[in-house]
């Protein structure tokens, strides 16, 4: 492991240091969330419809922000997202009642245009960072940010559980606001590469998304997202209203969910892309049926650690993608695949509080039925696909190589 530390390069360490710094802030309140907004007077709909503005925000700006990128390099649109997270958090924070909440959301889920940039940013470094190991693959990158990311998770859920209950949830977001700015000051200390080069026929954009495996690609990734985050997303409020645990022991659980995350980012990371982004769905729909099936804690906290595969699932779908994609277009497919994320994000939460409503356990079962109708989607349609898109679609354009 520390030899790999030092083979991603001076940069990627920078990033993952900043990673682990705003994983430790976003902790402190990531899984306690849904009971911050039910605080705030909100019912479970109207819960579901202010976690959704995350979704949102992904939906509406992930694209542009990704096309530019491609054109403008990545570092440029990179740093700002931090400041604007830093930003949705305060409002949060400060919001009196559930209704100004969604601004703060809205306004932090911007700040989520980091992530496909900040993976145009890594796929960079493997050209124009000389501390890089050169053939190290980008796949190992994608995986060990969000095991850093998921490392920041592993202590704070837990404290942001603990000030919960004696506190309250509001100092949370105050607190997180701290290693935000840490976390900001770290990622300033990462390094411009020089402009990408225009390739000669365009970046063909149209062309990409015409492609019938590609859009399989993303129907079936999308698909799996949303399923995910329908079961997911009330996990806390059922842990807390049906399962009658303290925001504290729900702050622990959160924990040992964030260190299921690094381990299954590394893990899972081994395997080839579409395998990992399908395991890591079945490991998710294992952990809803174990939060159905007891409550008592030793179940739970197996059932925690198992759902930390739903973060891998994430860079995992990025690597699937980057086998269908030129170098040239990652930042748009990068940014789609978030932004179909944000989607699912927007759809899933809203029918969690919908299906929450009816019976509390009736979202993780609507989360089990929809990964079992993606797995088998996905290997209907998906398993010939990387074969014939490696002898069609090189790594790099001819203008691209001409200019290494």
């Amino acid at each position: 492991m520390l030899n790999l530390w030092r083979d991603v390069g001076r940069d990627t360490r920078w990033i993952m240091w900043s990673y682990m710094l705003w994983g430790v802030g976003e902790g402190l309140w990531l899984y306690i969330q849904p009971l911050y907004v039910k605080s705030l007077g909100a019912n479970p709909e109207q819960t579901g419809f202010v976690l959704g503005m995350v979704g949102l925000a992904r939906l509406l700006f992930m694209l542009p922000v990704g096309m530019l990128a491609d054109r403008l390099g990545a570092r440029r649109l990179m740093l700002p997202g931090w400041f604007v997270g830093l930003t949705g958090a305060l409002l949060i924070a400060l919001a009196p009642d559930w209704r100004w909440a969604v601004p703060g959301f809205l306004v932090y889920g911007i700040s989520s245009v980091e992530i496909p940039v900040t993976n145009v940013y890594l796929s960079q470094s493997v050209r124009h960072d000389p501390t890089r190991r050169p053939d190290l693959p980008i796949q190992a990158s994608l995986t060990l940010l969000w095991a850093a990311y998921s490392l920041g998770l592993v202590v704070s859920p837990a404290v942001g559980g603990w000030i919960g209950d004696e506190v309250g949830l509001r100092p949370v977001f105050l607190f997180s606001l701290f290693w935000f700015a840490l976390s900001a000051a770290a990622i300033t200390r990462t390094h411009d590469y020089p402009a990408p080069v225009r390739p000669e026929r365009g970046h063909d954009y149209r062309g990409l998304l015409s492609r019938g495996p590609v859009i399989a690609v993303f129907c079936v990734l999308t698909l799996g997202f949303m399923a995910i985050f329908v079961g997911q997303s009330l996990s806390a409020q059922y842990l807390e209203e049906v399962r009658n645990f303290s925001r504290t022991s729900i702050g622990v659980f959160g924990s040992i969910n964030a260190l299921g995350t690094a381990v299954f980012s590394v893990l899972l990371g081994l395997l080839v892309s579409w395998r990992a982004f399908r395991s890591s769905l079945l490991l998710v729909m294992l952990s809803f049926g174990l939060l159905v099936l007891s409550g008592a804690w030793p179940v739970v906290v197996i059932a925690s650690f198992i759902l930390g595969a739903h973060y891998a699932a994430r860079p995992l779908a990025v690597s699937v993608i980057s086998g269908y994609v030129a170098e040239h277009q990652r930042g748009l497919a990068y940014s789609l695949v978030d932004m179909l994320a944000g989607l699912a994000m927007l759809v899933g939460t809203s029918l969690a509080g919908v299906l929450y409503t009816g019976s509390p356990d009736w979202p993780f079962a609507a989360g089990m039925v929809g990964i079992v109708g993606v797995v088998i989607l996905g290997a209907a349609l998906l398993r010939p696909a990387p074969a014939r898109n490696r002898e069609t679609i090189p790594a790099y354009t001819g203008v691209e190589q001409a200019s290494e």
